[in-house]
């Protein structure tokens, strides 16, 4: 039994701390969590819309008709322009949330070197 404990007390009193320094000098480092990717918040039904062509008109169309259709066209231009204008908006603040998460990757990047 004598014989059994000294070679496990040789491992346990030079090893360990040989082990132990080793992992030292190689530089144990702990990986920084990443947050949560991007997510750009842009309704589906805002995605989905598509602005109305324009109304055809009869060949035998009155001068009433032709700006009644006019009118038509006028607004469906201008909500079609409303949607737009969102859509532009989502896009410019989802590239901007996507530039300030690249930057925060880039800055755990870099403090791991």
């Amino acid at each position: 039994m004598k014989a059994l404990r000294r070679p496990s007390r040789f491992i346990c009193s030079t090893l360990i701390p040989i082990l132990a320094g080793s992992m030292l000098v190689a530089g144990c480092r702990t990986v920084p969590v990443v947050p949560h990717a991007v997510a750009c918040d842009a309704s589906a039904e805002l995605l989905a819309s598509k602005c109305p062509p324009p109304r055809p008109l009869a060949d035998n169309a009155t001068f009433a008709a032709l700006v009644d259709t006019m009118q038509a066209d006028r607004q469906a231009l201008r909500e079609c322009g409303i949607t737009v204008d969102a859509l532009i908006k989502t896009i410019k603040q989802c590239n901007h949330a996507t530039d300030e998460y690249n930057k925060r990757i880039d800055a755990i990047n870099n403090a791991g070197k």
